[in-house]
């Protein structure tokens, strides 16, 4: 069975550009699957799978999506649900105007034309944001994406969906704490995967509670994450950021740090802690949506911090 429904332009504050939001890097989860110029991903209610294939219109300032969704007992219930759904997934409410306008004298200010309706992402599945940013240590987001997309065709259950197409749930906290190290070093996780063991055995004893994250503190969270294995100032500000939503969370990368030492400092060294430090001053709660502009400006401007165009998240 099939539907269509739309989001309009009304729904949405301010432009929204899929492409460049779905191929930025973001540890939300792993990129959804391309057909043309749609983006595909599904969404696991108990056992029941439902497809929704989004295509967004080309004009990035008045945006409308066209969503698709296949799966068996579709009915309106399912419509209202997926459109609250994608409008809390793209962050479609989040008011990119003020943002522009609030740093429109900032050097980044050169990307806000450039990559309009860049948005920042929600996590579909908190945990599953977790694994990606614990992969996304030392890698390139194209080899963090193969090791979450590994991780789910091993651990997670397939399905099939329609036009022959193949799904993988991403598997629960229970499966990968008992998970053996050998069988994840098998999808290029490396030492990543004994963080990923000891993580989710945290996670399946009670020592570690998502949902409880969601309505602590950016200080007090992050220092709770940190006490986990595997786990640094970097890998905790993605997680907050994409995994929770907390946008004072501004994860330094090797880039981020390249780029803010070179437009605000002049080149000077500087930690990575002091970066991070400096952009929550600067942007307060956008700090999370700054840096990501940050990295664009900083890629259109001084090609030579990016020698291999590959980021390292």
């Amino acid at each position: 069975m099939e539907i269509d429904f739309s989001i309009t332009p009304q729904e949405v504050r301010g432009p929204f550009n899929l492409s460049d939001t779905m191929q930025s890097g973001q540890t939300s989860e792993p990129y959804w699957f391309r057909i043309d110029d749609a983006y595909w991903d599904a969404y696991l209610d108990k056992e029941r799978l439902v497809k929704y294939e989004v295509h967004s219109s080309p004009d990035v300032e008045k945006p409308s999506l066209s969503v698709r969704l296949s799966g068996s007992g579709i009915d309106e219930s399912t419509v209202r649900f997926f459109r609250t759904y994608l409008i809390e997934l793209f962050r479609l409410q989040d008011d990119l105007p003020s943002f522009y306008l609030k740093f429109r004298s900032e050097k980044i200010a050169q990307a806000f034309k450039e990559f309009s309706g860049l948005r920042l992402m929600k996590a579909s599945d908190p945990y599953e944001s977790l694994i990606c940013s614990i992969c996304s240590q030392h890698s390139s987001v194209e080899q963090w994406n193969k090791m979450v997309r590994c991780i789910k065709a091993f651990f997670g259950k397939r399905f099939n969906v329609r036009g022959g197409l193949t799904f993988y749930s991403f598997p629960s906290p229970e499966t990968l704490a008992e998970a053996s190290s050998a069988r994840l070093e098998s999808c290029q996780t490396g030492y990543r995967a004994d963080y990923i063991i000891r993580v989710s055995k945290k996670i399946v004893d009670g020592g570690l509670d998502l949902e409880d994250l969601k309505h602590t503190s950016y200080e007090k969270a992050k220092n709770e994450l940190m006490e986990l294995p595997g786990i640094g100032p970097k890998v905790a500000d993605c997680f907050l950021l994409y995994g929770l939503g907390q946008t004072r969370a501004a994860p330094v990368d090797v880039w981020i740090h390249r780029i803010v030492s070179k437009v605000y400092f002049g080149g000077a060294k500087m930690t990575k802690d002091e970066v991070g430090k400096f952009l929550r001053k600067r942007y307060g709660e956008w700090a999370g949506l700054a840096q990501i502009y940050l990295y664009h400006y900083g890629r259109m401007r001084f090609r030579s911090l990016f020698p291999a165009e590959r980021r390292l998240l």
